[in-house]
């Protein structure tokens, strides 16, 4: 029993560990430590034996917070340990410089212009480098050289944190040009370099990675050749045998080094325990390989069967059908008889020989007791009562069978909406394989014509830090843009665990390209499924940053004002939260709207609703969402939790 339950927590330990690392802070620190490597490790760049300033680049090309501070202490640290004299103190200067122009220029415009940190730091290299050539026995082509690279790489680097899969290549074959400059007796950028080459299937990893190791001018001249000629005469063996790959790869490129160059220990090493380790990551399938023709069919055609399997799932479901009022009444009347009349000395007068006269009497009181829900004497006919000697007893009895039909009544409503909650989501699901399955291929994102300006301000009940309304901003594909606002039932703490799990739902459905409407309805279907009587409204805004268009869909969510010119529009009506129905009147408002510059919209929870607020709206003067909304939360009294978001366009060329 011991041992089971060690087990269980072990397996308890690593999900947590597994939650971490994929959670907020841990992806910042995961973040913060590679950075910190990183620019370590570019601090050991050279070409021909002059430093270069790619780790003060790094720290530039990273927006300000952690992760900047990061890479600036792996910087400092890097130059401390690589360079020395003018050298050593000019690169500090200019990682320190660096971040403080990051500080400074955080929160304008500039920081969105992909020009402005290269050209700053660019520019500061040819100051600082400046300095040093007229103050000492510099070189004008080290002074140009050095402003040059730096000017580049920022970009470089700015591009590949931003997903360039080119600029990732230049990015790590900066590293592995930095590996090369350690000094020790194994060629750690020639390690590395072997290792990606037998890992992955590009042939042009070869051939930058052993250019890089050239450059620097301290690991020999003839890499270039050592890596990329076994590369590309052995590349049928690839998908043959990996190893077999991996041993001709080896023989060449030492082949090369003693032809060209000189097979000297470290070099065989580095080559064998790259080998080695490239094989090890082959195998581990951390290298995606590029997708032939056939498998991109063989995708395509597994997506469009998945798309007619949820659409005949969908159809195997039973239509909607309405109880039948009359056979339901007959069921309470029959079982009624049988508990009742069965026994009664008049039953072949009333149920047989008067069966017309008996049937039309029940008849005419149904629907009055079904209306009603409880069966009363006077709801039959006088007739009826004079005639029947057991009119208590069999009032008693219509009501025990009237409950249980309301009882199964409610059981096939519930299952019938179930079914219907099932169906739309089997249908939500086979509209996104389809869309998958139409999505053309991924091209270069082209440059929006908008950005988005939101400010978000909430505060609880009465100063609470706990809120149960919860706001969130995050872009989706092909220049979409969403913004979120949900008010959780209630306040404290199961208020905000309800806004949060919704507002998380929402944001993976739509980051993974699911439409707002199908989103909407898959979050309607899971809170009708959980049951809990546990509601949260919802205001979903998407905007389209080509065209500065939108839909506004709002669930349940207090009024929305739209400020344009000088008037204000109220957008909204009271209607019922997600997880109330299905069907029917049980679907998003949806609203279109065109934002343009000088517009705002804003989202606000019932907390932050009323005459205040559109005062407020009406006679702010400024330009600043942030602004606005803090002042909208702060004119309210605090009775519930109030959220407000303000939300506006701005053209990429007016800044």
């Amino acid at each position: 029993m011991k041992e089971i339950g060690s087990q269980h927590l072990l397996v308890k330990k690593q999900k947590q560990t597994y939650y971490y690392l994929r959670s907020v802070w841990g992806t910042v620190l995961r973040d913060c430590v590679l950075l910190a490597l990183g620019s370590f490790l570019l601090c050991g760049a050279k070409l021909r034996g002059q430093e270069l300033p790619l780790a003060a680049c790094l720290v530039a090309a990273v927006p300000l917070g952690l992760r900047s501070v990061s890479a600036a202490i792996g910087a400092v640290a890097g130059y401390l340990t690589f360079c020395d004299g003018t050298s050593c103190a000019t690169l500090l200067a200019l990682s320190v410089l660096m971040l403080a122009a990051s500080a400074v220029f955080q929160g304008t415009n500039l920081t969105i212009r992909p020009w402005f940190m290269p050209c700053l730091t660019a520019f500061v290299c040819a100051l600082l480098k400046g300095i040093e050539l007229f103050s000492s026995s510099g070189q004008w082509g080290d002074w140009l050289l050095h402003w040059t690279a730096g000017g580049l790489f920022c970009a470089v680097f700015r591009s590949a944190t931003a997903g360039d899969r080119k600029a990732k290549l230049a990015a790590l074959a900066a590293v592995i040009c930095g590996l090369s400059s350690i000094p020790i007796s194994l060629n750690i950028g020639l390690f590395f370099a072997a290792a990606l080459c037998v890992a992955t299937e590009s042939l042009t990893i070869p051939i930058i990675l052993g250019l890089a190791i050239d450059l620097t001018g301290l690991r020999g001249s003839c890499n270039t050749i050592a890596l990329a000629l076994p590369a590309l005469s052995c590349r049928p063996l690839v998908k043959k045998a990996k190893h077999y790959y991996a041993i001709v790869f080896l023989v060449l490129s030492n082949l090369v080094f003693l032809l060209f160059d000189k097979a000297s220990a470290e070099n065989v090493l580095a080559l064998a325990v790259g080998t080695a380790a490239g094989l090890l990551l082959g195998k581990s399938r951390l290298f995606t390989q590029e997708r032939t023709a056939t498998e991109e069919h063989g995708g395509t055609m597994k997506l469009k069967t998945a798309a007619q399997v949820m659409e005949l799932l969908r159809d195997q479901l039973p239509k909607n059908t309405t109880p039948a009022c009359v056979w339901e009444a007959e069921s309470v009347y029959d079982g009624a008889a049988e508990q009742v009349c069965r026994c009664c000395a008049r039953f072949h007068r009333c149920w047989q020989n008067r069966a017309e006269e008996t049937y039309a009497a029940l008849s005419g009181a149904a629907r009055k007791i079904i209306e009603r829900g409880v069966a009363q004497a006077e709801d039959f006919p006088e007739s009826f009562r004079n005639r029947c000697c057991h009119v208590e007893g069999f009032v008693t009895a219509v009501n025990q069978e009237l409950e249980g039909m309301l009882f199964r009544r409610r059981y096939r409503m519930q299952l019938q909406e179930s079914r219907q909650v099932v169906a739309q989501q089997m249908e939500c699901l086979g509209e996104f394989f389809q869309n998958l399955e139409e999505e053309s291929p991924p091209s270069r994102k082209a440059q929006t014509a908008y950005l988005p300006r939101v400010g978000i301000c909430g505060m609880g009940k009465q100063g609470s830090r706990v809120s149960g309304d919860k706001g969130a901003c995050f872009s989706g594909r092909e220049g979409e843009y969403f913004i979120l606002l949900c008010d959780g039932m209630g306040t404290g703490h199961p208020a905000d665990r309800m806004s949060s799990e919704t507002v998380s739902l929402l944001e993976q459905l739509l980051k993974s390209g699911l439409k707002p409407e199908s989103a909407l309805k898959l979050l309607n279907g899971v809170e009708l499924l959980r049951g809990d009587d546990r509601y949260t409204t919802v205001d979903l805004l998407h905007l389209n940053l080509h065209s500065g268009e939108g839909h506004l869909y709002k669930w349940g969510a207090a009024v929305s004002y739209f400020r344009k010119d000088d008037s204000i529009e109220k957008i909204g009506t009271a209607s019922p939260p997600p997880g109330v129905g299905v069907g029917g009147e049980y679907t998003p408002e949806r609203y279109e709207l065109s934002l343009k510059e000088g517009e705002f919209l804003v989202l606000v929870s019932d907390g932050a609703d009323g005459e205040k607020t559109e005062t407020a709206i009406s006679a702010y003067c400024g330009e600043s969402p942030r602004e606005l909304a803090a002042l909208l939360v702060a004119e309210q009294s605090g009775e519930d939790d109030m959220t407000a978001i303000v939300v506006s366009l701005q053209l990429y060329a007016s800044g």
